[in-house]
């Protein structure tokens, strides 16, 4: 049996009847809330400390946590305690706005959430590498000499590893070029799935069985993006030889299909029948049947045609056909 094939105007013609799906808001991760709780507990603890701490803690440990003493020498351990509260507080907002925007983005299908995430990623990394740096200073250590080593060693590094600079690179060509996004369906290297992330060396795709596959960014040639337009699920339903195209036809068009949009949410307005696709060696009718949807939604409509359009035509008294290898030859 060929392959069906939906032309542009068919495609034209099913998104006219079609509506977009309601897109689920990202959730956030437990540990991710876990730690804001901790942190934002953290807060309000050292903000009363600096408030009424004068009323049960001595006045140098008041000014050492308060880094805007302006002490000359703080108490170490202490002074380290309020720069790390007071980093990672400041992290944590910037984190919790560009999360907001990419959780929106998500939600709208915007492009640009790969490059936002990676913004936050910058983020949190910077804000750990000031906390580190910060509670070193606090404890009396020379964070120049640290900073000036670390260039040399970045320096001698950066010779050694030119697969991680080209993974770096190509990484950044993706998210400027808009190549894919967080949440697009690509294909790479016959591997179909959704995007996981896009970090600085590698990307994240998953399929339908939520099997994970990591791919060096530099390795990613020639892909394919199918989130770029609306998809559609198309499936061929064989008629057996003695029945009547005509009546078949006068049935579908008679039934009103739209209770499906209930059934099953992610499919995009009804389904469109666009007649005999195919006529076997046997006899067979092949019918062409197609919904609009999601890429990711694909299977699961292309699923749920079978099973409604089979019903219907168990219930009208209809008899499916059969495709197998004894019609490909007399």
């Amino acid at each position: 049996m060929s392959q069906a094939k939906i032309s542009k105007k068919d495609m034209e013609k099913l998104q006219k009847t079609s509506k977009a799906p309601k897109t689920e808001k990202p959730k956030i991760k437990t540990g991710t809330l876990v730690f804001r709780i901790v942190l934002a507990i953290a807060a309000v603890a050292y903000v009363a400390a600096l408030a009424f701490g004068g009323s049960f803690l001595s006045k140098d440990i008041v000014d050492s946590l308060n880094p805007f003493s302006g002490i000359e020498n703080p108490n170490a351990l202490f002074r380290a305690i309020g720069l790390i509260i007071l980093v990672l507080c400041a992290g944590t907002i910037i984190r919790f706005f560009i999360d907001k925007e990419a959780a929106k983005r998500v939600a709208q299908k915007k492009s640009g959430v790969a490059l936002i995430e990676l913004f936050g990623n910058l983020v949190k990394y910077a804000t750990y590498l000031v906390v580190l740096f910060l509670v070193l200073g606090a404890c009396g250590v020379n964070t120049s000499e640290i900073l000036a080593g670390l260039g040399i060693l970045t320096l001698i590094l950066g010779l050694g590893v030119t697969s991680l600079i080209e993974d770096i690179v190509a990484g950044i060509f993706i998210i400027a070029e808009h190549l894919f996004d967080v949440g697009d369906v690509i294909v790479v290297d016959g591997f179909r799935g959704t995007v996981l992330s896009i970090g600085i060396r590698s990307t994240k795709i998953a399929d339908v069985g939520n099997d994970v596959m990591t791919v060096r960014n530099s390795s990613i040639g020639s892909l394919v993006n199918l989130t770029d337009r609306q998809s559609a699920a198309a499936v061929t339903i064989p008629l057996a030889p003695h029945e009547s195209i005509e009546r078949v036809e006068k049935l579908v068009h008679s039934t009103d299909m739209t209770y499906m949009n209930e059934k099953y949410p992610r499919l995009i307005g009804a389904p469109l029948y666009l007649g005999i696709c195919e006529i076997t060696k046997k006899g067979v009718q092949n019918l062409l049947i197609v919904g609009g949807c999601k890429e990711e939604d694909k299977y699961e409509i292309e699923r749920a045609l079978f099973l409604e359009y089979k019903l219907l035509f168990e219930k009208n008294g209809i008899q499916l056909g059969y495709t197998g290898p004894d019609d490909e030859d007399d």
